[in-house]
């Protein structure tokens, strides 16, 4: 009876011992389950390197993995719900109304984050109603990059631009170029003259009020319709075209985003950035300020432990590294005024010009503004239709699409 009882004993004691060992490798799996980050390819040697210093004082474990920011979104959307997607992923401006929609991106606890040195409209642009859904890292507008060469001093405004246009066409060169018919770029002119995509409201945007054809829409594409008829910007001047020219010495000046300087560098143009000139009634153009935003993914299991990561990967330090890797402006006020930042030009200039910008409305019905309205500016351009009929058809088609979303 003792023998059977010592044999149950040590029966027992070995079983437990079993599942203590099999319990002890599940805690071990689970500790070794990663974080997993999906960012910008540029970016992922510097997240890599944070997410190394944070793991070491977290004991969590970071998987970083590069995606184009413009495939997150879908992406995100079909992987989250098969257990595959990120906990952490990036996204950019005109994107998050979709991922709020869907559920894709989750409501961030604010408290585990210190967002006092964020600019205002970076966090503005990632709250609906009233819940805070990104933490900014990236704010982008385009700008008016100059050749000092001939530019010494950036125009003041745009009547000074088309002088200069005129005089510079006479030798074979060009003033100021931008692709006209990007809707992207011209925006800028249609909000600096009272034009808008939907009319903004206390819980965001109202899209069912459209302002790209009223008065102030028709006369910024009426300027613009003039420096092309006047061959001041040529047919064929797009993204790629513009910035070349500029760094041949053929351009004195391009309205473009910071992601081009790096070409105008290489070229060796001595050059400026600065706000867009002053339209003819007093007014800045506005062009649209774009942002890119970390989320937390709502199909992840580490919710908190998300927020921890992405509050490392924006604190003054860690954007401030991210700055000197040229992976774009952080919105932090604190990153901007330190000296061997706001030396930079982009920064004094890209700066300056968000303070004039127009928040890129983030809601769905922003998805189906693109393809009318370039279409609406390259038809009046060319003619076919008048300016303001042009633009009345496209606000018509644009009404047309937010209807068949409902």
């Amino acid at each position: 009876m003792k023998a059977m009882s010592g044999r149950l004993a040590r029966t027992l004691a070995v079983a437990t011992a079993a599942i203590l060992v099999i319990l002890a490798g599940g805690a071990v799996s689970l500790a070794a389950d990663p974080l997993v980050v999906w960012c910008e390819p540029q970016k992922q040697a510097t997240v890599q390197a944070a997410a190394a210093e944070w793991s070491k004082k977290s004991g969590i474990p970071v998987q970083v993995e590069a995606i184009s920011v413009l495939e997150t979104a879908n992406k995100v959307q079909l992987a989250g719900p098969v257990g595959k997607g990120p906990d952490v992923f990036c996204c950019l401006s005109g994107q998050l109304g979709m991922l709020v929609t869907t559920g894709t991106a989750a409501p961030i606890d604010a408290s585990l984050l210190d967002l006092s040195q964020f600019m205002k409209v970076s966090l503005e642009g990632a709250t609906q109603d009233g819940k805070l859904y990104g933490v900014p890292y990236d704010i982008s507008s385009v700008g008016l990059i100059y050749n000092k060469k001939i530019w010494p001093q950036p125009p003041a405004t745009m009547d000074e631009v088309i002088a200069k246009s005129r005089e510079l066409k006479a030798k074979g060169q060009f003033g100021l170029l931008w692709p006209l018919e990007n809707f992207y770029f011209t925006y800028a002119i249609m909000a600096g003259y009272g034009g808008y995509v939907f009319a903004p409201t206390a819980d965001g945007w109202n899209p069912e009020d459209i302002g790209l054809a009223n008065e102030g829409s028709v006369k910024a594409l009426k300027l613009v319709k003039t420096l092309r008829d006047e061959g001041l910007i040529p047919v064929g001047t797009d993204h790629v075209v513009a910035p070349g020219m500029l760094n041949e010495g053929k351009a004195a000046a391009i309205i473009d985003g910071s992601w081009t300087l790096a070409s105008v560098q290489q070229a060796g143009i001595d050059y400026g950035v600065a706000p867009i000139p002053k339209l003819d009634n007093g007014k800045y153009p506005a062009p649209f300020v774009s942002l890119k935003w970390w989320h937390v993914s709502s199909y992840s299991k580490r919710k908190a432990e998300a927020t921890q990561f992405i509050a490392a990967l924006t604190t003054k330090d860690a954007m401030y590294k991210s700055f000197k890797n040229a992976e774009g402006i952080p919105p932090r006020m604190d990153v901007l005024d330190m000296p061997d930042v706001k030396s930079k030009p982009e920064v004094a200039g890209y700066g300056a010009q968000a303070n004039y910008g127009s928040l890129l409305p983030d809601i769905p019905e922003m998805n189906v503004v693109w393809v009318p309205m370039n279409n609406a500016i390259e038809i009046a351009l060319r003619g076919d239709r008048t300016v303001q009929e042009a633009l009345a058809d496209a606000v018509n088609i644009i009404k047309q699409s937010i209807a068949e979303l409902k």
